[in-house]
């Protein structure tokens, strides 16, 4: 657990973040966390002002400490009678909506395995063969020869606004925008394409800008830190907003109208009928 702690700090930035992601204190984590360091015998993280980022030995440290916990999960994973009827969808936050809409098209024999994957690491994991399938933006796999994409739907995205502060509606949207924090669901560059960046630009069409950009780890995240707390973010279209979100304004504007592609990635070099598979469901 230290190490899915230490983890998880780095993945969601934050030891708040972590602790809710595991349903247990700040404090427990922070602990757990300095017990880890001990036992190696070196520091992983700075931390200073509820801030922190990684040593240098935290930088080598992290990728390992992935590679253990993935191999770890492994061990629970039963032998399976009928290995070709299980099918391993994993999506990307905020995705999980088209992973389950694409599988309740499948055919009732497939038995599915859901999971949700960090953007960092889904792509090396996808062709490794931790799983079958990945729901992502297309954004994410441009230019890689190992991944095969199959277009799922294009997809819309809203600026959520603090109502107190766009209470005169769309009029003025543009003046707050520019003078406001941008909340943004943080997206790790790949190396191949840099989904963030690629948002942004999306979002600055037509004059449109910010004061400065800060990353969360979902959209949820976004929406309470805009209701409240102020400035604006950038959610899909079809997004729920959160319970408790009660103080937000929606906007729809034209530049971000069918601006992004949703696809489902598989490795390449995977056998051609499952790639037959995901073309014959989605057509």
């Amino acid at each position: 657990m230290p190490v899915k702690y230490f983890v998880d700090v780095v993945q969601t930035h934050g030891f708040i973040s972590a602790a809710k992601r595991n349903y247990v204190s700040e404090t427990a984590v922070s602990t757990a966390v300095s017990k880890l360091e001990a036992s190696l015998g070196h520091k992983l993280l700075n931390r200073s002002a509820g801030q922190f980022a990684l040593t240098p030995v935290g930088e080598q440290f992290y990728p390992r400490a992935v590679e253990i916990l993935n191999a770890y999960n492994e061990i629970w994973l039963h032998p399976d009678q009928h290995p070709d009827q299980l099918l391993r969808i994993h999506f990307l936050p905020g995705l999980a909506a088209d992973a389950a809409a694409f599988a309740q098209q499948l055919p009732a024999k497939y038995r599915i395995n859901f999971d949700e994957e960090m953007l960092d690491h889904s792509v090396s994991r996808l062709l490794k063969g931790s799983y079958d399938l990945l729901v992502g933006f297309e954004l994410a796999f441009v230019n890689n020869a190992k991944i095969k994409t199959v277009p799922l739907r294009t997809i819309s995205f809203d600026l959520i606004f603090n109502a107190t502060a766009a209470e005169d509606g769309a009029a003025n949207l543009q003046t707050i925008a520019q003078q406001s924090t941008f909340y943004l669901q943080y997206w790790q560059s790949t190396g191949i394409s840099d989904i963030q960046d690629a948002m942004i630009e999306a979002y600055q069409q037509a004059g449109w800008d910010y004061q400065q950009v800060v990353g969360v780890n979902s959209f949820a995240a976004a929406c309470l830190n805009v209701n409240f707390k102020g400035g604006f973010t950038m959610v899909p279209a079809d997004f729920e907003i959160p319970a408790n979100c009660e103080n937000v304004y929606r906007y729809s504007p034209a530049q971000l109208h069918d601006a992004f592609k949703v696809v489902i990635a598989m490795n390449s070099a995977l056998s051609k009928d499952l790639c037959k598979l995901v073309a014959h469901t989605i057509s």
